[in-house]
C-alpha cells in the first residue's frame, strides 16, 4: 500500500498572524503604507496554506521597497496582495495571482537629443502604424495609467557616471501584447488567458483562492513567461529608438516580474552581484515637478539595517534573515499615496475584509477596493528613505524638461 502523508494545517488565526509576522515593510510610514501592510498578509497567508498542502515549509515573504503602498489593480488587490515589494517562497510552482506582467523602466542617454515636438511627432506615426518585434504588433502605452516618457537635463552627478551626455530619458511601460495569449504558449495574466486557466490549479483558502501551476505546467508558463519578459525589454529599447533616435542604454529592467518561478518582483527594482560588479544604475523618478536620479544599489539588507529597522529579530525566529541580507531591492518610483486620510485600520466581517480609512477631519470612509479613493504620488521621502536604509545611493540628478504626453 502506497504511504499516505498526513499534512497539518495551522489554524487561519494563527496563520495569518504567521503571515503578517512574514511580511517585512519599513518605508515611509503613510496611509499608503500601511494600507499595503493590511492587505498583503492574506496573499502570503494563501501561499503558506498551499506551501503546507504541497508539504512544505510556510516560508513565504515579503519585503517592502521605501515605495511600497496599494495596487491599482483590482483582482491583484482583492486576491490580497499590495505593491512595491518582493515575494520569494519554497517550493518550485508558480503563483498566478500575483500578475506579473515585465512592467519595467529604461534610461538611455541621447547622442542627439531630439526636440519635444520631434518627439510627438515620432509618437504619433508610431500610434498610426505600430512597430512589430518577432512579428507581434507593439501596443503604444505610453499614455495609459502611469506610463510615460520623460527628457532630462543633468543637473549633478558625483563623477563616477559615464554617461556620455547630460541629455537624458527615462520610458516606464508595460504593454498587453500577451496578457491572453502568447507565441510561446499560454497568456500572462491568469483572468485573461483561458489557456492558462486550462493548465492551473485553483487552491481553496481560509482567504479565498490561490491560482496556481505545477510540475509540467508551471515548466511550460514560465518558459512562454520568460519568452515574454525578454519582449518586452527588447520592446522598450525599440519604442525608445524609435522615439528618441541614436541612444546609450544605461539601464533597461523589468520592475515588475519573475527573477524565478518562486521571485516575484513586484513594483521595484531587484539586483545581484553582476550588477554590483557592473556598476549598473537604477532610474528613480518622483514627480513631474521633482528631479529624477540615478542610483546605485548597495547590497541589503546589513546588518545595521536588519537591527534599525526592527527585523532581525523576526527573521531569525523564521528562518529569513539570510533571505533579507539578499533581497537587494531598490523603489522604482514615488508609489501612491493617500494623503487625504490620517490612519487606516482592517476591518473583517462575514463578507470578507474592509479598510476603514480616517480623514483629516475624522471621518472614517469605508472601502474593500481602494481603486475609488483619489491618489496622488509621493515625493522626495521616498529618496530620503531609500538612503536612510542604505539600499542605495543617487549619484546623478536630473531635471525633466519634457514629459510625452499622448
Amino acid at each position: 500500500m502506497p504511504l499516505l502523508r498526513c499534512v497539518t494545517m495551522t489554524s487561519p488565526d494563527s496563520a495569518l498572524q504567521r503571515a503578517r509576522e512574514h511580511c517585512f515593510l519599513s518605508g515611509v510610514g503613510d496611509v499608503g503604507e500601511t494600507l499595503c501592510g493590511l492587505n498583503m498578509p492574506f496573499g502570503i497567508a494563501k501561499i503558506h496554506h498551499v506551501q503546507e498542502q504541497l508539504g512544505l515549509p510556510a516560508d513565504a515573504s515579503f519585503v517592502g521597497a521605501p515605495d511600497a503602498t496599494v495596487t491599482r489593480n483590482e483582482n491583484r488587490w482583492n486576491q490580497g496582495f499590495g505593491y512595491g515589494g518582493r515575494v520569494q517562497w519554497s517550493g518550485d510552482f508558480a503563483v498566478l495571482d500575483i500578475k506579473s506582467n515585465h512592467c519595467g523602466m529604461i534610461a538611455v542617454a541621447l547622442h542627439d537629443p531630439p526636440t519635444p515636438r520631434e518627439i510627438e511627432e515620432r509618437a504619433k506615426v508610431l500610434k498610426d502604424t505600430p512597430m512589430e518585434i518577432d512579428g507581434v504588433e507593439v501596443d503604444f502605452d505610453l499614455g495609459e495609467s502611469n506610463h510615460f516618457l520623460d527628457l532630462c537635463q543633468v543637473r549633478s552627478s558625483d563623477g563616477s557616471a559615464k554617461l556620455g551626455s547630460d541629455t537624458l530619458s527615462i520610458i516606464h511601460s508595460s504593454g498587453h501584447e500577451f496578457r491572453e495569449s502568447s507565441p510561446k504558449g499560454p497568456g500572462i495574466y491568469w483572468d485573461q488567458s483561458l489557456p492558462l486557466q486550462q493548465m492551473m490549479e485553483t487552491r481553496d483558502t481560509p482567504w479565498g483562492p490561490l491560482h496556481i501551476l505545477r510540475g509540467d505546467a508551471a515548466k511550460e508558463w514560465f518558459a512562454a513567461y520568460s519568452w515574454c519578459q525578454d519582449f518586452s525589454l527588447r520592446r522598450r529599447e525599440a519604442l525608445a529608438r524609435a522615439l528618441l533616435g541614436p541612444l546609450t542604454v544605461i539601464c533597461n529592467r523589468t520592475h515588475q516580474g519573475l527573477a524565478t518561478i518562486n521571485d516575484a518582483i513586484l513594483g521595484c527594482y531587484c539586483f545581484d552581484d553582476a550588477d554590483l560588479a557592473a556598476d549598473q544604475l537604477f532610474p528613480l523618478t518622483l514627480g513631474p515637478e521633482l528631479p529624477a536620479y540615478l542610483v546605485r544599489p548597495t547590497p541589503s539588507m546589513s546588518e545595521a539595517t536588519l537591527q534599525s529597522t526592527g527585523f532581525a529579530e523576526r527573521a531569525g525566529r523564521h528562518g529569513l534573515t539570510e533571505r533579507l541580507r539578499k533581497v537587494n531591492l531598490l523603489p522604482h518610483g514615488g508609489g501612491y499615496s493617500y494623503s487625504q486620510f490620517s490612519a487606516a485600520r482592517l476591518s473583517n466581517d462575514k463578507d470578507g475584509r474592509w479598510f476603514e480609512l480616517t480623514g483629516l477631519d475624522g471621518r472614517v470612509e469605508r472601502v474593500r477596493d481602494v481603486r475609488g479613493s483619489a491618489f496622488g504620488y509621493r515625493g522626495d521621502e521616498v529618496r530620503q528613505r531609500m538612503v536612510e536604509l542604505d539600499l542605495g545611493t543617487p549619484v546623478v540628478e536630473t531635471e525633466i524638461t519634457f514629459i510625452l504626453r499622448t
